[in-house]
Parts: C-alpha cells; structure tokens; sequence
C-alpha cells in the first residue's frame, strides 16, 4: 500500500469537495482510497423517470461522480485526471423512495486507463441501477512509488 504522501490529493480534500449536497443534492457518504459512498435524496426536482422516478439520467450522472472520486482517490503523484471514456448503466428497477445510495469501487486501474463498478440502490438495499464508467489517467512524469 502506497504512504499517504504518494497519493495526488489527500482523502480530507476529497471530502471537503465532495461532503456538501450537490447539484442534484448529493452527499458523500464515505471514502476510502478506490471506494466512495455517496448518497441522494430523492425529491421531486430529480423526477421525470417512469411513474416519478428519479430521471435515469440523473442517475447516470451519479455512477460518474461516484467513480470519478473513487479514482481520483487512487490517483499517486504523477496521474493526471483526464475524463470518463465510457459509461454503461443498466437500469433495473425504478429509483423510488427516499433515497439512492452510490456505492463505486475502482475495480482495475492502469496506467492510462481505470474502470469502476458502481451499484445505485434504494435505502433499503434493492439494487435500482448497475453501472460501469472507464475513466482515462494520464502519467504526467511525476513521482510514482
């Protein structure tokens, strides 16, 4: 496991950045190097899904987010972002409820390439959404351990 001094951006910043609702109202939850917890109320502001569910593309836009921070968590000194390559979501049931909760984890991260897995369910645990999201890295020269 890298030391701390390796990583490109320490994990109180990413919580800072991330720990206030958001566009949609969206929180981060927890963090850890390669997986975040994020999680969003449901409101009728991100409706217009099927029967008022939340809109699958807000949904979509959640599983980026989620991993986007999940990586950026792995990212070591000499990794640059540089931006979400691919993203399939598989919608499974409709996002009613109180709440939607994020769970991403970087499953495989490369030298110019990471991919992230990220699961999007009801606060009672029912899975709503399945996603992937590849997400492009660039070696900038810098130290690595």
């Amino acid at each position: 496991m890298p030391a701390e001094a390796d990583y490109l951006v320490p994990l109180e910043l990413i919580r800072a950045r991330y720990g206030r609702a958001a566009m949609h109202g969206e929180r981060l939850r927890t963090i850890e190097r390669g997986r975040t917890v994020f999680e969003m109320p449901i409101t009728k502001q991100v409706g217009g899904g099927v029967g008022n569910s939340v809109h699958g593309g807000i949904l979509a836009t959640l599983a980026d987010i989620g991993v986007v921070s999940a990586v950026l968590s792995t990212c070591r000194k000499g990794e640059e972002m540089r931006g979400t390559c691919e993203l399939n979501i598989s919608y499974l049931r409709p996002a009613v409820g109180e709440m939607v909760v994020v769970e991403s984890r970087v499953i495989k991260k490369g030298r110019s390439l990471a991919v992230g897995d990220v699961d999007l369910t009801n606060e009672e645990g029912a899975l709503i959404a399945k996603a992937r999201v590849t997400y492009a890295i660039a070696q900038t020269g810098g130290a690595r351990g």
